[in-house]
Parts: structure tokens; C-alpha cells; sequence
């Protein structure tokens, strides 16, 4: 086979999981196309994501073969365009079929989205079993995407009251509710002139320009910073979920995106909102979540150094809170795996 290939990122199927090293199928399948006739075993012994698979597989579907400027004649014989002295002619390469691939990775996530991409599945379960393990999941954890739009000073202490003296508050009774979309934490730093704590989106941030400026001036004692310069802020807690104390560098949310139906809008935290951050950092996690120590090793010095030493400090809590609680339960169901898919491809 010898001839330029080259396809693009943007089908679907491509992008339904992220991964490194991904390859395009439609590039995969002309050399399966030229080498192999349906029903033969390909075998892919480093998988990643199982696009060998899938180009295996769709070696028999007659639209994408022909999407691929390929013809596909009445018989599945597949012809190539070439030309001849000027001509241009129909040469046949391959039949049409798919053919059976035998896929394998050491990675335990490439294993789990390979399965996933190349096993056939009932989707009508799966789409009620998602559905009802998302109500379920809304149920428990929704209340930890509230915000108040629009409120007022005495709204926001109403609300501030509501979520210090309740376990599961509601704050619908008090004023207009968003849901909460993400928000935006930013990293603290100490200012080495006076010592003060600098919230760095606050003084190096241009949001206008959305850059971040390569110096600035302190807000207590206005002397010239660079990130360089400044020296980060730590704080000591107690993880319940290995029972250890820890030291972590400080980061507090800064911006906080939230829609109301299809409305998208952003608020700097108020009060409310940094109490109900506290209210989910203070409330037990009912289900499993991985705890596993991060390694040392190439490309852990970054987490490390910043006091991310286990595999849940990856996430916020709220997000612990979410993932194991649709895990615990897709674990309970026939579409466990396409249900871990899902999640996979959402981190």
C-alpha cells in the first residue's frame, strides 16, 4: 500500500473519547481494506482506544467504504480511482465486510473505551438506565449547584443561614435558583513585600482580554509582583478519606458560571456561595471513591508539588460527590460499562 493519507479529527466516532495517540479509523481502514478480504483476524496488540477495531468493523458498511472515495459495486467488490495515461479508471482492491479484530492494551482505560467502542450494546437500556441513575444522582447532589441570580444583601444572608443550619438546604423559597455550569478556582499567593494574601485571578488576570499579565502591583502595598516572585499559601487539613492531615496549597473559587434555562450567566461568589462550598467540603461521601497515593515519576512533580498526593485530590469535592454517586450505581446495572464510558469521556 503506498499512497498519502490523511483524515481529519472531526468525525463523531472520533471524538466520542478523548485519548492520546488516537488515531482516525477512516485512515485505519484503507490499509485494512488493502491487505485483508472479510472475515480475516486483525490484530492490534497496542490498541488504545480500539480504532482498528472499529475500522475492522466498518470495513462492512458500504456508505462509510464509499466516503472514503471509494466505489462500492452490487457484488461488494471495492474499486480505487487511478489514472492511466490521463484516464481515469476503476480498479478493484477489496470486497466489502467486515472484518474481526483482536485488540489488547496494557491500559486499563484503553481496554475499557476499546470494549466499549467495538461491543455490541442494547442502547434502549442503556438510555433508561442512564436516565434513571442521572434523576437519581439529581436527587441526591443537586442541591450543591445552587446559586442565587440576581440577589440581594439580605437574599444572600437568608441563603447563607439556610445552607450553615441545614444538611441538604433549598434555596428556592428565598429567590431566583441558577445551576450552577462551573466555576472557576483560583490559586493564592502571599506578597513577599507585606505578606498579605493575593488571589492571583484578582491581580493578574486581564478578564477583558482574558491574558494574564506578566506583572502587576500588589492591592495592600502596591509593589511589583510577578508570579515568579510571589510565594504560595498552604493550608493544613485533616483528609477523612485516608485519615491523614495534609498540606495543600490555597485556592479559592473566584467565578462562577450558572444557567436559568438557556440563559448562561456569570457572578463572582458571594457569601452563599462560599458557604455552600464549605457546607459540600463538610459532608460525608456515602459512596466508594479511589484514594490510591500518586506515584512518583515522570510527569507527577507538577501535582505533587502543589500537595496533590492521592487520586481524589484530583477533583473538588462536589465532583467526588457526583462521579460516585452515578459509579456506585452504574455499577448495579447491565450498561456498567458504557455507563463508565460516559464518565470517562466527560473527565
Amino acid at each position: 500500500f503506498a499512497a498519502d493519507v490523511s483524515e481529519g479529527k472531526n468525525d463523531p466516532i472520533y471524538n466520542a473519547h478523548s485519548y492520546h495517540t488516537k488515531v482516525p479509523h477512516k485512515a485505519i481502514m484503507r490499509y485494512i481494506l488493502h491487505y485483508t478480504q472479510p472475515g480475516d483476524v486483525v490484530f492490534d496488540g497496542f490498541c488504545g482506544t480500539g480504532m482498528t477495531g472499529v475500522a475492522a468493523q466498518l470495513c462492512g458498511d458500504r456508505s462509510v467504504v464509499e466516503s472514503l472515495g471509494y466505489r462500492v459495486d452490487a457484488d461488494g467488490t471495492v474499486l480505487a480511482q487511478e489514472q492511466d495515461n490521463g484516464r481515469t479508471t476503476w480498479k478493484p482492491i477489496s470486497k466489502l465486510g467486515a472484518r474481526r479484530a483482536l485488540l489488547n492494551d496494557l491500559s486499563p482505560a484503553a481496554t475499557l473505551i476499546a470494549y466499549n467502542y467495538n461491543t455490541p450494546t442494547d442502547l434502549v437500556r442503556f438510555d433508561q438506565e442512564a436516565k434513571k441513575i442521572l434523576a437519581q444522582v439529581e436527587s441526591e447532589c443537586g442541591w450543591m449547584y445552587q446559586t442565587l441570580h440576581q440577589a440581594t444583601a439580605s437574599q444572600v444572608d437568608a441563603a447563607t443561614k439556610e445552607i450553615e443550619n441545614n444538611v441538604v438546604p433549598e434555596l428556592s423559597s428565598i429567590g431566583s435558583i441558577g445551576r450552577i455550569a462551573y466555576t472557576v478556582w483560583s490559586d493564592v499567593f502571599s506578597c513577599p513585600e507585606c505578606a498579605q494574601e493575593i488571589v492571583f485571578w484578582d491581580v493578574a488576570v486581564d478578564q477583558q482580554s482574558n491574558e494574564v499579565r506578566e506583572e502587576f502591583p500588589c492591592p495592600h502595598c502596591n509593589a511589583d509582583l510577578t508570579k515568579r516572585s510571589l510565594d504560595r499559601v498552604w493550608e493544613t487539613t485533616f483528609d477523612n478519606a485516608i485519615s491523614e492531615t495534609l498540606k495543600q496549597t490555597k485556592q479559592v473559587p473566584v467565578l462562577i458560571n450558572y444557567r436559568i434555562g438557556r440563559k448562561g450567566f456569570d457572578k463572582k461568589p458571594d457569601a452563599a456561595d462560599l458557604a455552600l462550598v464549605a457546607r459540600i467540603q463538610q459532608t460525608a461521601i456515602p459512596h466508594w471513591f479511589p484514594t490510591d497515593e500518586v506515584p512518583v515519576g515522570d510527569k507527577m512533580g507538577e501535582p505533587l508539588r502543589v500537595g496533590i498526593t492521592h487520586a481524589h485530590h484530583f477533583h473538588t469535592r462536589r465532583d467526588l460527590a457526583v462521579i460516585s454517586a452515578f459509579l456506585d450505581r452504574a455499577e448495579k446495572t447491565e450498561s456498567v460499562r458504557l455507563l463508565k464510558l460516559c464518565v470517562t469521556s466527560l473527565l
